[in-house]
């Protein structure tokens, strides 16, 4: 009993106290400051989940073969994100990514403990809880919250493995980074990472020989859940990494400076913290340098990745992954700039290092409360980066019928889940992949002559178009609708970007307008004959 009150004692120290008032700031902050309807991906995800869902329990099979170009393997995360879809709607789906965000920034803590002092693990806690892709990452109904979660478990294990005794923990490192990796195939770029910190803690703490002994401990746990995940694995997931990981093509191109730019403004307060981090283990732990220098290093993977490829898709997401691996360098620094070091690492019996000039010292709150202050404005930028559909769904639930009609829509990903209730999935069609079978010759069309016949005969009884997502097909639909006079324009709903401040990836698109149109009632007899009738400048 003496035993358990002391570790509960230990365990309820000040600094581990004072990570609750941190996440309550961090859930209050997203709660409060962050609102708009499904994001593209969200609608995506979690319209998916609910119909493998209904098949697993004996429904009808999805109609779209989702492992084939997800990021993740689609009977994990959009499964659980569409069952607490169907419980409590979109919010719950969030509230699911806020606590899995939560549970990342109490991580961030136990791993600046287990390196560094208890207080070193409040300032990186902080610093992590307010960041803008953090905050943001809490209020996305998509993979990246519980695999960023998976992902700081395994890190986690990773460090305990390294300084523990025996090897014990060490087998435990693979299966979480190959869940991780089933979540969200992008953690492939940290699985170095954590088996560096493996060996390199086990060589700082214990030296060579246990070093060796536990690199292929770890690769053959991570090989052995590989093969178990093989096995279990629907091939055409093999497609899905390639297409939108490993080979993934660039959508939104960007200057590389400027995205250079941009990651400093999201992260560069963290950086350049770690950095200062590095140099005092540097100057006073050689043995840990190797530990140091993979940690900060693994910071920096999945900017250098997407500035490599000049790809912006999910840059500020995973830029929340990287910056994780910084924190507990971050936190220590933090705690000399405060002026409050004494041990450099738990455990080490090393003379106390310099404190900072005496100006310095409020130097580490400081950098937590600029990181606050950035932190709700790039968070609030973000989430507002795409138009609200609100007033679009409340047209639509004028128009569609459950299982009456097909409809066209754009902007199928949040259109189709906002409609969820009054539609089927069988009633929708995207502009990427469409093929078209005409009534009386039985000819079998594809592409856009798919899309002109369909126009021609009326197939669509709804067709929704925004102009942003596919700007070519749509400004050939609707011409084609114009020269058909097949079809009436019956709504123009105006959507407003919400920037805060107008960085440089802000709302892509700015302000705009879903347009929407109705098959008229006697082929030719439609209203809209002329594209002019959109009220938008046509080059």
């Amino acid at each position: 009993m003496r035993r358990m009150g002391e570790a509960i004692g230990t365990a309820l120290r000040p600094s581990a106290l004072a990570l609750i008032p941190i996440l309550a700031m961090q859930a209050s902050i997203a709660l409060t400051t962050l609102h708009n309807s499904a994001f593209q991906d969200e609608g995506l995800y979690l319209y998916a989940g609910r119909q493998i869902f209904r098949h697993l329990t004996g429904g009808p099979p999805p109609l779209e073969q989702y492992a084939f170009y997800f990021s993740g393997y689609p009977y994990l995360y959009p499964v659980l994100g569409g069952v607490l879809d169907m419980l409590g709607g979109l919010e719950l789906a969030r509230a699911f990514s806020l606590l899995c965000m939560l549970g990342v920034t109490a991580l961030a803590y136990a791993c600046t403990r287990t390196l560094f002092s208890p207080l070193a693990a409040v300032f990186a806690s902080a610093t992590f809880a307010f960041l803008g892709v953090v905050l943001f990452l809490s209020r996305l109904a998509t993979y990246d919250a519980p695999c960023i979660l998976l992902l700081a478990l395994a890190t986690l294990v990773a460090y305990r493995a390294g300084f523990a005794r025996g090897p014990w923990l060490v087998p435990l490192v693979g299966p979480l980074l190959v869940l991780a990796i089933l979540v969200k195939y992008a953690a492939m770029l940290f699985v170095p990472s954590a088996l560096g910190l493996v060996v390199f803690g086990s060589l700082a703490s214990r030296g060579w020989l246990r070093a060796a002994v536990r690199l292929p401990v770890a690769v053959l746990s991570l090989a052995g859940s590989l093969a178990v995940a093989y096995h279990f694995m629907d091939r055409a997931a093999f497609h899905g990494i390639t297409g939108s990981t490993t080979n993934r093509a660039s959508i939104y191109p960007k200057p590389r400076l400027e995205m250079v730019v941009h990651a400093l403004y999201m992260g560069g307060a963290v950086w350049v913290v770690a950095l200062i981090g590095l140099v005092l283990v540097f100057k006073t732990l050689p043995r840990y340098r190797l530990l140091a220098l993979t940690a900060l290093g693994s910071s920096t993977l999945t900017p250098a990745y997407h500035i490599y490829k000049e790809e912006t898709i999910s840059f500020d997401k995973h830029i929340a992954f990287s910056l994780f691996f910084a924190l507990p360098l971050a936190g220590y620094a933090m705690v000399w700039l405060a002026g409050g070091l004494r041990r450099p690492l738990s455990g080490a019996r090393l003379p106390r290092l310099s404190s900072p000039p005496e100006n310095f010292g409020l130097a580490g709150v400081a950098v937590v409360l600029i990181v606050l202050t950035l932190g709700m404005r790039q968070s609030q930028n973000i989430y507002a980066g795409w138009g609200n559909s609100s007033a679009l769904s409340t047209v639509l639930h004028t128009q569609l019928r459950d299982g009456s009609g097909r409809y066209f829509a754009e902007d199928i990903e949040f259109t189709r889940y906002d409609a969820r209730d009054i539609s089927e999935a069988w009633q929708w069609t995207n502009p990427y992949y469409f093929d078209y079978v005409t009534p009386r010759t039985q000819q079998h069309l594809f592409g856009r002559r798919a899309l002109e016949q369909a126009i021609d005969d009326q197939y669509f009884s709804i067709v929704e178009l925004s102009f942003v997502y596919a700007p070519d097909e749509a400004f050939f639909l609707a011409g084609r609708m114009a020269a058909s006079h097949n079809y009436d324009l019956i709504a123009r709903v105006p959507y407003e970007g919400q920037l805060v401040d107008g960085g440089p990836f802000g709302n892509r698109y700015g302000s705009g307008y879903y347009y929407v149109w109705r098959s008229a009632l006697t082929p030719g007899t439609g209203s809209f004959t002329d594209l002019s009738q959109l009220g938008m400048k046509l080059h």
